[in-house]
């Protein structure tokens, strides 16, 4: 390792790369007003060959940057002009001006040329991954979710999102909150049809909020294109699974469907745009959980078949009042019925002798309704063509989640019946400002700030034979308040150097309320501090490095912070812990990339305050298992990734990647040190492959080995997954079949040796199914202007989950 950061140093000093430079022009008509949105093409004088595309912004304004020497000219596209070109000229060692092009009203109303370019599938930026899915036939038809497992270094440890390398991921949309109170729920229920692409964030600069190690956004498909357009699509999904083990049928079928329609309407200075999902699914989890207290060894095996009914709508307006000022409202509403009967049987035998001891069986009916409207405002104003502008939001988002849950212990022919019912509102918000000030064409200055207010009312009833047991209930209330500074500044060093600082301060007051207890159990006033630097060396007009250091917090969940006791079964409950701090984390990477690809990576990162999400206890009297969440451990993780490109001819293309990752864990528990790393290995790729015309191939696979995450120790798993996809209806169309997890691999094992803990894990999901997806896009297609806005209460929308 320490030869590879020589030669990597070596290549700072000793390489050359091709000098780029900005090109940049406006666009106006006959009458000299701005043409908005306007297709830019740059091109090459000597063949017109296309080198990258643009659109003017409301002023008519365009920039094209980072253009390596040579010839060049500018063609602008506009419905209801005809297309125009700039005279050719030169780039050579300072950046150019194009002379104003007039555009002129086309009266034969010709066939509008339109100038189209294949994204990647993988873009790397300075702090950023994106990941372009919106034409993978293996993402048709599918979730979020599964998406997600397809994003190079995402994995799913205990059905939850991480990334290789962090303690902790933030999951927004749009750059906006999530309007659910279970972030893991919203993505199984999100059809991926709606998913235009995926920006990983490993290393957030200090313009985001310091909560979460990691931000995944997921930006919606949504255009803004001059007249009416939208798109209809619906998704069809199926699976048999053999679960005779829990006595049900050798082919027992799940499945679902999902309409959507989403429309845009554009005229003049009024954009107005909204889109409506309907989903319908059954879904099944089968678990098992074994452990061994004193003589006894306990195994239980439960079954849960759930269903769910989930409505998705947002509406917004957008009014470009003048070339300076933009101002929009954004309404967002989710509303989620669903029920899951879960049947477990636990069987008690003799460590001794083997011999059954007792059976009993747990049944559990769960109604969940979760529902929420949330409201944003925003401005945006321009104060000059320089890129000086300033953004406001202002967010106020409602949550509900109410659930009821009958537990039913089957004891020897005794029946014995608990209940506990949850009603728990969120109220959020949040109000934020950010200010963008060039200095001059190679250096940025970036300020702003944001206040947010959350209230959270936890009601929690548990009845024991209809007997409130006041012990299992009480009504916890959350505040908490949040004041947040930062500035950022970006600067280009010449032509081969670029930096990027930033300071983020943020202040928390929180404050929780235990009636049971008639006291605060949780008084809180401080403030932390969060740098961010990030520096880039272009080696030539390939290879760039870029070496970084942040610093993260992970504030503990309002759920987490909440005493209630959960009963999963009459022996087994969580239980969280209202004394919870927030976890800080240091990270310094490297990492090299390759026309603007991910190609080499290494880094390490220090998480202490560890938050321990399930930290197992058990009492050998009653025979009761339990986790809570505790500030446990010392956390630190190296990893080395390697990514290349796959490509054979002109029809076979994709990429693969490999990461080492050594992730170790110091905690003192339960009177002893658990001590355990472990290195893993985690592979994936993506392969497309186009057959004849209109119709592509891709296959997508992942597969990591043991892993160590907390407390457990997870066991190798991976999946492979087929996609199909034929254009139809002259391009607007397309027909997607999908087959996920074709050899049923995705099934997570794990298990904890502590002291006397002794815990196995199992869990299998539908992951294997046949996906159908037909969708149509309608109207005009071809002047694509999208206005996604980063409101201000993402972090606080990340914190709603439920246990």
């Amino acid at each position: 390792m320490k030869t590879f950061i020589i030669l990597l140093s070596s290549l700072f000093i000793s390489w050359q790369i091709t000098a780029q430079h900005s090109i940049t022009g406006k666009a106006i008509d006959e009458k000299n007003q701005a043409a908005e949105f306007a297709t830019v093409a740059l091109l090459h004088a000597k063949d017109s060959s296309m080198v990258k595309a643009n659109l003017t912004n409301v002023s008519g304004e365009y920039t094209f940057e980072k253009i390596a020497k040579g010839q060049y000219l500018i063609a602008i596209s506009m419905v209801g002009y005809s297309r125009t070109f700039s005279q050719p000229f030169a780039l050579q060692n300072e950046d150019v001006v194009v002379p104003t092009i007039i555009l002129t009203t086309n009266t034969k109303q010709l066939d509008e040329v339109t100038v189209t370019a294949q994204k990647p599938f993988l873009e790397q930026r300075v702090d950023k991954l994106i990941v372009n899915v919106a034409n993978s036939p293996a993402s048709a038809g599918s979730t979020a979710l599964e998406v997600l497992q397809k994003v190079p270094g995402l994995i799913m440890t205990q059905d939850r999102i991480a990334i290789a390398g962090k303690a902790s991921v933030s999951i927004m949309i749009d750059g906006k909150p999530s309007q659910y109170t279970d972030m893991n729920q919203v993505l199984k229920d999100m059809p991926s049809n709606n998913i235009e692409k995926i920006e990983v964030i490993k290393n957030p600069s200090a313009r985001y909020d310091a909560s979460g190690g990691a931000i995944i956004n997921i930006i919606m498909k949504r255009n803004a294109n001059l007249g009416t357009n939208g798109s209809i699509s619906l998704n069809l999904r199926g699976g048999l699974y053999n679960n005779t083990e829990v006595n049900r049928s050798a082919n027992d079928a799940f499945g679902g469907i999902s309409p959507n329609i989403s429309i845009n309407h554009r005229k003049g200075k009024l954009n107005i745009f909204g889109s409506y999902t309907y989903s319908k699914r059954t879904f099944f989890q089968i678990s098992k959980i074994s452990r061994t207290l004193g003589s006894d060894f306990f195994v239980n095996t439960t079954m849960n078949p759930e269903w769910a009914e989930v409505h998705n709508a947002r509406a917004g307006i957008d009014f470009y009042a003048d070339k300076k000022n933009t101002f929009g409202l954004l309404i967002t509403g989710f509303d989620r019925n669903g029920n899951g009967t879960s049947n477990g049987t636990t069987d008690v035998t003799s460590v001794a002798s083997g011999e059954i001891i007792n059976r009993f069986n747990t049944l559990i009916t769960q109604p969940i309704k979760r529902s929420n409207v949330g409201y944003n405002i925003n401005w945006k104003h321009t104060f000059d063509t320089t890129g000086r502008e300033l953004n406001v939001d202002f967010d106020y988002v409602n949550y509900r989640l109410n659930n009821q849950s009958t537990i039913t212990t089957i004891d020897n022919g005794v029946e014995r019946s608990n209940l506990q019912s949850v009603n728990n509102p969120v109220h959020f918000f949040t109000s934020k400002v950010d200010y963008t000030h060039p200095i001059n064409p190679n250096s940025k200055f970036e300020a702003g700030g944001k206040v947010s207010f959350a209230t959270i009312d936890n009601d929690l009833r548990f009845f024991r034979a209809n007997v409130l047991d006041n012990k299992r209930s009480n009504i916890f209330n959350y505040k908490e308040n949040i004041n947040a500074l930062y500035m950022n500044y970006n600067n280009k060093l010449g032509i081969s150097w670029e930096i990027q600082a930033g300071l983020r301060a943020e202040q928390t007051v929180a404050t929780g309320f235990s009636q049971a207890e008639n006291k605060n159990v949780l008084d809180r006033n401080y403030w932390q501090y969060f740098p961010s630097v990030f520096l880039t060396r272009k080696i030539n007009k390939n290879i760039s490095v870029t070496t970084s250091f942040t610093r993260r917090i992970d504030r503990p969940s309002y759920q987490q912070q909440n005493p209630f006791e959960f009963q999963l079964d009459s022996l087994t409950f969580t239980r969280g812990n209202p004394l919870l701090r927030p976890q800080l984390t240091n990270e310094i990477k490297l990492q090299v990339t390759y026309d603007g690809q991910p190609f080499f990576a290494l880094g390490y990162n220090k998480t202490t305050d560890v938050i321990i999400e399930n930290a197992p206890q058990q009492n050998l009297e009653t025979k009761q298992t339990f986790t809570t969440v505790e500030n446990l451990a010392t956390y630190k993780n190296y990893f080395v990734e390697l990514n290349f490109p796959i490509k054979f001819g002109k029809n076979i293309s994709g990429y693969g990647g490999n990461q080492l990752i050594y992730n170790a864990y110091n905690a003192n528990y339960l009177g002893g040190v658990f001590d355990e790393s472990r290195v893993n290995w985690l592979a994936y790729f993506n392969v497309n492959i186009k057959m004849v015309k209109n119709l592509s191939v891709e296959l997508n696979g992942w597969y990591i080995t043991r892993s160590q995450q907390q407390f457990w120790t997870i066991n190798p798993m991976g999946a492979l997954t087929l996609g199909l996809q034929q254009k139809v209806l002259d391009g607007k169309g397309k027909i997607s079949l999908n087959f996920s997890d074709i050899f049923y691999t995705e099934k997570a094992k794990g298990f904890i040796k502590y002291q006397d803990i002794d815990l196995g894990y199992s869990n299998r999901e539908g992951s294997r199914n046949v996906r159908l997806s037909f969708s149509y896009s309608f109207g005009n297609q071809k002047l694509k202007a999208s206005r996604n806005r980063s409101t201000g209460s993402e972090s606080e929308a990340n914190r709603v989950k439920t246990n």
